[in-house]
């Protein structure tokens, strides 16, 4: 089963871009437990969010009701147990390969008590845990999707609250202009009664200089 994710990337509109889940076999190291490789179920969890899937990766373990380790990204289940698979106990390695900036991927390896899990050989069990492992994969890439949506709306919001801040800023401004305008024209006036005022204090300036001349002329009256 090919589970397939599109989104539209930057701001380009109807290229899109498709990821799969697909569930390869390999070989994985382990350091907890029974340390070494093993035969390994893998998965790369498309635009995986590292925290989400290190917490969905430890509830999906717990849900095999064994005893859970976890030892720097690796974990350990030992003495699992679920009703698909009968009474028959088992050992449960994962691995969370990757970093918060590099793609994510997921291993599990599945000791059934003496054997490794084999395509070939544990068939049931083999389908049994791929399925279980492309499930988590799925949920694991829609929550991660799911958070990045959140984050990204939130910048959104952020954004949308600096332009309304913006948009406020210039009502204030033009409020300002406009207020200056009218403070501008008012001084213009009070310019215009300022120079009419000059003009009438020059008119007596102009008439006091001709009564001072009358009464110094007064003194060569008095001589003559």
């Amino acid at each position: 089963m090919k589970i397939l994710y599109s989104i539209i990337i930057g701001f380009t509109p109807f290229l899109f871009f498709s990821q799969s889940i697909t569930i390869t076999d390999g070989n994985t190291d382990y350091s907890i437990g029974i340390s070494g490789s093993k035969p390994s179920l893998q998965v790369s969890i498309p635009f995986a969010d590292f925290e989400v899937v290190e917490k969905m990766l430890k509830k999906e373990l717990k849900d095999f009701n064994g005893k859970l380790d976890d030892k720097k990204n690796e974990y350990f289940v030992s003495l699992g147990e679920v009703k698909d698979l009968g009474k028959r106990q088992f050992d449960v390695y994962a691995k969370i390969i990757g970093t918060k900036d590099s793609p994510i991927s997921v291993c599990w390896s599945v000791d059934l008590g003496g054997a490794y899990m084999d395509k070939t050989k544990h068939s049931d069990q083999y389908s049994f845990f791929k399925k279980r492992l492309e499930r988590f994969a799925t949920e694991a890439a829609e929550a991660s999707i799911d958070k990045q949506v959140e984050i990204e709306k939130e910048i959104l919001k952020e954004l949308e609250r600096e332009k309304e801040k913006l948009v406020k800023e210039q009502e204030n401004l033009k409020s300002d202009i406009e207020e200056f305008k009218k403070k501008i024209t008012e001084k213009e006036a009070d310019i215009q009664k300022a120079k009419a005022k000059e003009d009438t204090k020059k008119t007596e300036i102009s008439s006091q200089e001709n009564r001072l001349k009358t009464v110094e002329r007064r003194k060569e009256q008095i001589k003559n």
